[in-house]
């Protein structure tokens, strides 16, 4: 058995190499293009049978170095592409400088290898192809346009138009961003080199004649150049004249400059205190930012943080009666405007702090404290859900419910204190009260659920107006009297 999984996985491999391979013939294809010492393509005089879509995209990119290019272009795979047999790209500049603008075309013819009406070839799942090729040795001239044009070969028959034509166009610019200011007895003048110039020529001038002149040669170390130029003199209609030379251009680029005649401010420090400042403002609006958007957040979290915070002590039965208690914490907590506070549910803090410390604190922050007192019957056994285990009895309710029953003796006199402890009952019908449990307002569960969630919910909007209006003290007291008329008497 394992020597038949094993030839699978060979055949399966085998068949995953030939599709991997019989996939990418179409990949390998290679344009080849050379430079044409004519115009125009001899196809373009010729009568052809069938020809080829247009190009689809063609871009073209100067490399950082301005010393050469790439032009790029993508073909469609349809019907005919099998009737393809070259591209021809024809690149042309053009300069239109005051008495010097001149023009020069390129053309070159682009081969594919293997070719497309190879049987070879497979275009299975493909859309489109990409080509490119490199243009080395250019000479790029500021304010020159530059033109691509590129068609596919065969081209359509004569009379069909030009729309067979791809065209990109793209004009070189050099921005020098000039500064200059008169420091002392010179002239600093900074400007960002064209990498493509072969010297640049700086002369201060003022409307008669030229002041000074410098030169510079093969370029700066640094993208920003900086010359100094000596200067005593009045300042006013100084003019700083950069002309900048290519080799392979015809006329030259000029830029100018009016020369700051207020105090020296040297452009990088300045650079830098404006780019400080605008970073202590960012810094400042994004603290302003932080600052509203906590307030909000406060703001929110304080409206949904209104709500009940009931304590529910009980006494330790046994595991069906703890499995009751449990049910009735999720029941209520899971009601809107009611936080539950159980002994099972905050065992780190009862840990940490002791029974006495903690019933009392959890006893001060709740706004209700449930006091459950066990059925008299064994009835609640009936009412559970079946197939549903026991939970562990509390180790530490007995404890709390004794502690509880202090504090509930305790504020028997007080009628607030009073209506903050409620009895709840686990048996359908009114049973016999403890002593120490009577005058306090009673619930009989399951027949008083809906009753003393309703209770519950009273209160929850009232704390949540009182907030709203910042009168948490009078609505508190109002619910407080509501729950004193509806309370069972002794």
């Amino acid at each position: 058995m394992d020597l038949l999984n094993l030839m699978r996985e060979i055949a399966a491999f085998i068949l995953l190499i030939q599709w991997k391979t019989s996939d990418s013939t179409s990949h390998s294809i290679v344009a080849t293009c050379q430079q044409e010492f004519k115009e125009l393509p001899e196809e373009l005089s010729r009568h052809h049978d069938r020809n080829p879509s247009p190009v689809h995209a063609l871009t073209a990119e100067l490399s950082e170095s301005q010393s050469s290019l790439t032009v790029r272009w993508a073909i469609n795979v349809d019907s005919t592409i099998r009737s393809l047999n070259g591209t021809w790209v024809t690149w042309t500049e053009d300069n239109y400088n005051p008495g010097s603008s001149y023009s020069y075309s390129y053309s070159y013819r682009c081969r594919y290898k293997p070719e497309f009406s190879s049987d070879q070839i497979s275009f299975a799942g493909l859309q489109q192809l990409w080509f490119s090729f490199t243009v080395s040795n250019v000479s790029v001239c500021p304010s020159t346009n530059y033109a691509f044009d590129a068609y596919n070969l065969p081209p359509p028959n004569p009379g069909t138009g030009s729309t067979y034509i791809k065209r990109f166009e793209e004009e070189i610019q050099w921005n020098a961003h000039i500064y200059s200011v008169l420091h002392d007895d010179k002239i600093v003048v900074t400007f960002n080199v064209s990498s493509a110039a072969d010297r640049h020529t700086i002369k201060l001038k003022n409307p008669t004649k030229t002041l000074k002149t410098a030169e510079i040669k093969d370029g700066c170390k640094v993208e920003k150049c900086q010359v100094e130029l000596e200067y005593t003199g009045p300042c006013e209609d100084l003019t700083i004249w950069i002309i900048s030379q290519f080799e392979h251009c015809k006329g030259n680029s000029k830029v100018r400059h009016k020369v700051n005649c207020m105090k020296f401010s040297a452009p990088g420090k300045s650079g830098l205190a404006i780019g400080v400042g605008c970073v202590l403002a960012l810094l400042f609006v994004l603290l302003c930012g932080c600052i509203t958007c906590q307030m909000l957040r406060w703001v929110r979290g304080s409206k949904r943080g209104v709500c009940v915070r009931v304590l529910l002590v009980y006494p330790a039965v046994d595991g069906v009666f703890q499995r009751t208690v449990m049910l009735l914490a999720q029941s209520l907590q899971s009601r809107a405007g009611v936080t539950v506070v159980i002994d099972m549910w905050d065992r780190g803090s009862l840990a940490e702090q002791g029974p006495l410390r903690w019933i009392n604190t959890q006893a001060e922050l709740a706004d209700k404290v449930l006091v459950i007192t066990p059925p008299q019957t064994d009835d609640l056994k009936s009412n559970l859900v079946p197939g549903v285990s026991d939970d562990t009895v509390s180790a530490s309710a007995s404890s709390l419910f004794a502690l509880t029953l202090n504090l509930v003796s305790s504020a028997a006199h007080d009628p607030l204190g009073r209506d903050k402890f409620w009895v709840v009952n686990l048996q359908a019908e009114d049973p016999s009260v403890r002593p120490e449990l009577r005058g306090f307002r009673r619930f009989l569960l399951p027949r008083d659920s809906e009753k003393l969630h309703q209770k519950l919910q009273s209160c929850f909007s009232s704390f949540r107006n009182a907030f709203e209006k910042m009168e948490i003290h009078t609505d508190l007291l109002t619910c407080a009297q509501d729950n004193s008329r509806d309370q069972t008497p002794a």
